[in-house]
């Protein structure tokens, strides 16, 4: 088991999606709240409002990394290396992704239960407890990108 587990499975029972996940992690790492970038990230749980989108680990691993690297208006310029950055969390994603059959949220979400042996929820809804170990890989690989574009989470700008 990833020891990292320890802070997801928290979180995932209190409701909150893989994409906010990220982002309440990054802002740990840093002592910072913001509850109105947590309410934004709401939009993108489940593959975008329950839509059966875009996985949240892909669609909020990019919004982590424009949020430490992007640009935030016109007197302020994104990390020179952030389009790559992001470009290469996207590829890494999706090859990762590659036996669910692609990267939406129900693909990724029927794959991880097939795996793990269990049916798909009645519901229709994704068991988010599920997610915890390739959520905990998301975080591990963007980390990762940010240490090679020598971005410290700790001091990037997030304003």
């Amino acid at each position: 088991m990833n020891p990292l587990l320890l802070d997801i499975l928290p979180l995932l029972r209190e409701k909150y999606c893989c994409s906010q996940i990220l982002i309440l992690m990054a802002l740990h790492a840093r002592g910072e709240e913001n509850s109105g970038l947590i309410r934004a990230l709401w939009g993108l749980c489940e593959g975008m409002a329950q839509g059966g989108q875009s996985c949240g680990l892909l669609s909020g691993g990019v919004c982590l990394l424009s949020y430490l690297a992007g640009r935030s208006g016109p007197n302020d310029e994104a990390h020179p290396m952030a389009l790559p950055l992001i470009n290469e969390y996207v590829t890494w994603f999706v090859s990762r992704t590659a036996p669910c059959g692609g990267t939406s949220c129900p693909q990724v979400a029927a794959w991880l239960g097939t795996s793990a042996g269990r049916p798909e929820p009645e519901s229709g809804a994704p068991d988010m407890e599920l997610c915890g170990e390739l959520l905990a890989e998301c975080w591990e690989k963007l980390l990762e990108l940010l240490a090679v574009y020598d971005i410290d989470i700790s001091n990037a700008r997030m304003e």
